[in-house]
């Protein structure tokens, strides 16, 4: 492909990378996506068609005075789309550099115009940043740098012919050979890619060692949050179910102390908001009031009380969570959160332990949590009575009015058992077995959704079973309220984490023991068990994965993230450092005792062993100064010119000679086309024979063009003629330039 020709394609391609990444992280108007198509089309014809097609396309092309009056149009509109329509700094500037765009892509003719055409791709690229924390931004930033890099050098190549090419100022001296059109090589190719991987691992080796600033001006911070339901201070019953069937990821958790051998994967109850007043329709927190968590240290929350008691034998479980923007401020964790480490300004904790921030984040944030799991402990498994805290029993055993049938029920459920433990045994496994779990339940045009599920219609989800049972329980004396979270069950065998989404809301009861603190129960039947995962799904997975890495390394990369780093290298290196001083040491000890045995087994009987390790030491010695010397005399490696190459670099170091003997040196520092201007301007008579050489030596060595017998004859009258020649005395006065 000509050079020239390579150049506007990757130019072009350059200001299309730029727009894509752009048009993928905003709304752009449809108009301005067509306008900006058409350009693109315009551009790419010019450089594809044959010069007489394109030159015909160039005669219908807009005057300069037409460009420039859409400009201050398109100024206009600027203002107009600041003050009136977008009324956004933001999007009005990315539609104005989308019309300037527009407006250079149609008037690419000097090189100035390629320039200001970089500028506002870059530009794009920048603003797609920051618009953007997907994953799709990093092919398209890769593919920017591998075309910046092209575009770049060629763009520099052709300046260099250019330059080569320019007439000189007396007409008569001009050579009289051409330049050919010089083409793109493989060696070239694979060249300029390999410095496009360069300059891509260096990009990742300063973003890394880049000290993290937790600013920016355009930061897209206030981006559509995820629509949750059933995490208010007031839930009617039913809000869970529609949004069962949403597929939209809410969180990820990891438990990073979990390891392959003890993790049985099992579904994970994620704690949310609890609940503990029952108004026959709703669901409602009593007990609103929240505090303000301790924070120590820096980052760190710690619950004062939870719902579990102090265990001395159950070890704290760690979750990381990356939760995605929702319009709650609930925090999740599993029962029951002791303490939070994120980078919150606060963190709140209602009586009821539920966690929450001040406001709604906008943004993906990442977080801690450590929670003690709670378990029923011996003694209260056997009690057939319970000693109840006043304050218990006042907040969770109110029941709303209803039909008697319902406590009548719970009696009769619960007269069998002979402690309290058992008495929640049985109205747990009672609503399991005689009841069939449904989505398609509506419960909200219900005016008694508990009478209808327990005594007449027998179906329903998660939050009818919930309910349930609290009041069932709450009937007989037993204090328990509802809770609302995620139960994750989809495990990401790629990423060894649980993806939670939107369809995993669920409700759940916990019952209160004095002495063991609130334990979870669900009586809720399991969903039935799905069908292997497909092809598609397990794509899915390893996408989603690969999305978190991202996030991680990238999006949420900080100066914690950097200092976590170099001390896990420092350490590393200390402990690289031990060993292989560890090992060194026994190498040299073993090495010690070989040597010993083997000047014992030489030495013959009255000769000391100083004497034999000297002669080992002069044979070792001689050994090494035989193999430096045969290096030294070995042949050099073959050069990496080729035989066409080291001829015309022959060539031009006899014409570097020959100037070298009129009082013309070149210095190292200098190119060949510089001394090619020195040499005009102090020995005019010899610029036309040393234009002519450079030329060869440039186009031969640089651009690999074939070196032809006319070309040696042509080189060789050359150099003749231009030893025949003496400096006048006129050039050889005239001062360096």
């Amino acid at each position: 492909m000509p050079l020239d020709q390579a150049f506007r394609l990757s130019s072009i391609l350059l200001a299309a990378t730029g727009l894509a990444s752009l048009t993928l992280a905003i709304a752009l108007p449809l108009w301005l996506l067509v306008l900006a198509a058409g350009a693109f089309a315009m551009a790419l014809l010019r450089v594809q068609l044959p010069s007489g097609i394109s030159g015909a396309i160039g005669q219908f092309r807009f005057s300069a005075l037409t460009w420039n009056i859409f400009l201050l149009l398109a100024f206009a509109g600027f203002w107009i789309d600041l003050l009136l329509v977008s009324r956004e700094l933001l999007p009005a500037g990315i539609h104005f550099l989308v019309l300037l765009l527009v407006n250079k892509l149609s008037n690419l003719d000097q090189r100035r115009d390629f320039l200001h055409l970089y500028a506002i791709s870059l530009i794009a690229l920048l603003a797609s940043a920051a618009l953007t924390t997907q994953i799709w931004y990093a092919p398209f930033f890769f593919v920017y740098l591998v075309v910046g890099v092209w575009t770049l050098l060629l763009y520099h190549l052709l300046q260099e012919q250019e330059e080569m090419a320019e007439p000189p100022q007396d007409p008569t001296d001009a050579a009289p050979s051409l330049l050919p059109v010089p083409h793109l090589t493989a060696r070239f190719f694979w060249t300029t890619n390999a410095m496009a991987a360069g300059a891509f691992a260096l990009t990742l080796l300063f973003f890394f060692l880049i000290p993290r600033v937790g600013v920016g001006f355009f930061q897209n911070n206030h981006g559509e949050s995820l629509r949750t339901t059933g995490f208010s201070e007031h839930v009617d019953l039913g809000v869970i179910g529609p949004v069962k069937q949403d597929p939209s990821i809410v969180m990820r958790v990891e438990l990073p102390d979990r390891t392959a051998q003890d993790s049985n994967r099992a579904p994970l109850y994620l704690r949310g908001v609890a609940y503990n007043r029952y108004d026959g329709k709703s669901w409602s927190n009593s007990l609103p009031h929240r505090r303000m968590l301790t924070e120590l240290p820096e980052g760190t929350f710690t619950l004062r009380t939870s719902g579990a008691k102090s265990s001395a034998v159950a070890r704290p479980l760690r979750q990381e969570i990356l939760l995605e923007p929702l319009d709650t401020t609930v925090l999740f964790g599993v029962p029951f959160p002791t303490s939070v480490k994120g980078h919150f300004l606060s963190v709140q904790s209602d009586l009821m332990g539920s966690l929450s921030l001040p406001i709604p984040l906008h943004t993906r944030s990442q977080y801690t949590v450590y929670s003690s799991p709670t378990a029923l402990n011996a003694v209260e498994k056997r009690a057939s009575a319970l000693l109840y805290p006043d304050s218990i029993l006042q907040q969770y055993l109110q029941v709303p009015v209803m039909n008697e049938q319902i406590i009548e029920l719970a009696r009769q459920i619960t007269k069998p058992a002979t402690s309290v433990a058992q008495a929640v045994a049985l109205v747990h496994t009672h609503l399991l077995a005689h009841y069939r779990y449904n989505l398609d339940v509506p419960s909200l045009q219900s005016s008694h959704p508990l009478e209808d599920f327990l005594l007449t219609r027998k179906t329903g989800y998660c939050e009818h079973y919930a309910t349930a049972m609290v009041i069932m329980l709450r009937s007989v004396g037993i204090p328990a309220r509802l809770v609302t979270g995620f139960l994750a069950s989809e495990w990401n065998e790629f990423g060894g984490y649980y993806t939670v989404r939107q369809r995993d809301a669920h409700a759940w009861v916990e019952v209160y023991f004095p002495q063991s603190g609130w334990i979870t129960m669900d009586p809720t039947p399991p969903a039935p068990e799905a069908i292997g995962a497909t092809w598609w799904q397990s794509a899915n997975s390893a996408m989603d994965s690969i999305r978190l890495k991202w996030d991680r390394l990238f999006v949420h990369y900080s100066a914690h993230d950097q200092f976590t780093v170099v001390q896990g290298i420092r350490e590393g290196g200390e402990a690289v450092r031990a060993g292989l001083s560890e090992t060194l040491s026994a190498l040299s000890a073993q090495g010690a005792a070989i040597v010993g045995r083997l000047v014992t087994s030489l030495t013959p009987s009255g000769i000391p062993h100083q004497a034999v390790i000297l002669l080992l030491a002069l044979a070792a010695a001689y050994g090494v100064m035989t193999i430096l010397r045969w290096f030294r005399k070995s042949p050099t490696q073959n050069s990496a010119f080729s035989t066409q190459q080291q001829t015309v670099i022959t060539i031009y170091t006899n014409m570097l000679h020959c100037c070298a003997q009129r009082g013309l040196t070149k210095p190292a520092s200098t190119t060949s086309l510089e001394f090619l201007d020195h040499i005009q301007a102090r020995w005019g008579e010899a610029w036309p024979f040393a234009h002519g050489l450079t030329q060869l030596y440039t186009r031969v060595r640089f651009g690999q063009a074939p070196l032809t017998d006319e070309d040696l004859v042509i080189a060789e009258t050359h150099l003749r003629k231009l030893r025949l020649l003496r400096r006048s005395t006129t050039d050889s006065q005239q001062p360096p330039r």
